[in-house]
């Protein structure tokens, strides 16, 4: 069993060693997206082939204490993301450099390669099939090759009648791999305002006996809703937001960006403790105050298998991302994850 805990705190980065927990903080969100001018300055890799204007959803920290012994140093460690998730990893690590490399150590794969970050920087990295970055991806840092973290990327894209459907993890979520995956809706034929807000409702159903172990509302600013499931057997609330669907309780947090546009929202929860067949509901019930134009739902059917959390993957559950954290002068508002392994 593992335990998540929740904390509100205002993000400083002194470098503290922890012992007998994991304290994850939410990344750094800045007003303007900067990148790694080292890294814009080296030759042919994806990231330096590719626009440097693309919006970023998702985010991945370099936590403090990374160049020290510790339990984790990419938050999350292990992504699985569809293809067309701009990515930003941010180092909070203060005082240290550190890399995002693809490969292993001793391997270097050379299709991206941040350049040394430090305190505070930026890389941003977006994930297409053209720019051949669909599949599984190992990277490091070089500085400190023992730090290593895993993202995939899916190019399946399921159309529906009123959004089309992408998962990290394709249209099956094997636990033993991914304790997490990132889903994306967009809406068909349709342009949205950026300036109104949209409003989703989102639901998990097991088919094997109808029950309903998810339901939420999310706010959403533009024309995509992202939401990251991720599966827990025990979460206790804290900085996130409690919700209770039957009997079964959730966390959800986010969104990872909230300036001008969003970013993904993650939930977490005891979603898939058996194996089987899932049917995950989408429907935009508002654009503003007014409808929207046409009736907009769907549901689209994902396959999970392998049935319950295992510790190694729960241990790195990606609570990255608080309850719209957003900077403010020097002071940034975010949510932690506290997770605890335990027994049972």
């Amino acid at each position: 069993m593992v335990l998540i805990q929740f904390s509100k705190s205002f993000l400083n980065f002194s470098s503290v060693g922890v012992i007998g927990l994991l304290v994850v903080t939410a990344p750094l969100l800045l007003m303007s997206m900067s990148t790694n001018s080292a890294y814009l300055g080296a030759t042919n890799n994806a990231y330096a082939q590719q626009s440097q204007t693309e919006q970023p959803s998702y985010f991945i920290t370099i936590i403090p204490g990374s160049d020290i012994d510790s339990p984790s140093h990419y938050s999350p460690e292990n992504v699985a993301i569809p293809t067309g998730t701009t990515v930003v990893w941010v180092n909070q690590d203060q005082g240290q450099r550190h890399t995002v490399t693809s490969g292993m150590p001793g391997n270097n794969t050379g299709l991206f390669d941040s350049g040394p970050m430090t305190f505070g920087d930026q890389f941003q990295l977006s994930f297409y099939t053209e720019n051949n970055l669909v599949g599984e991806f190992p990277y490091y840092d070089t500085v400190n090759p023992e730090i290593t973290g895993k993202i995939s990327s899916n190019n399946m894209v399921v159309p529906g009648q009123s959004f089309e459907f992408r998962s990290g993890t394709g249209p099956t979520l094997d636990l033993a791999k991914n304790n997490a995956t990132l889903l994306s809706f967009t809406p068909i034929g349709m342009s949205v305002d950026q300036d109104d807000i949209m409003y989703y409702n989102f639901s998990i159903t097991r088919d094997s006996n109808n029950e309903t172990l998810f339901e939420n509302q999310f706010e959403v600013e533009d024309n995509k809703f992202e939401v990251e499931l991720i599966q827990t057997d025990n979460v206790i609330a804290g900085g996130g937001a409690t919700t209770t669907t039957g009997n079964n309780t959730a966390i959800w947090f986010g969104p990872d960006v909230d300036v001008d546009y969003t970013g993904a929202y993650h939930a977490a929860g005891d979603f898939f403790s058996e194996p089987g067949n899932y049917t995950l509901g989408v429907e935009m019930t508002r654009i503003g105050s007014n409808p929207p134009p046409q009736p907009m739902r769907d549901d689209f059917s994902m396959s999970v298998v392998s049935g319950a959390t295992t510790a190694t993957n729960a241990t790195n559950a990606a609570m990255t991302g608080a309850g719209n954290a957003t900077t403010a002068g020097n002071a940034t508002t975010a949510g932690n994850a506290t997770i605890l392994p335990t027994t049972g």
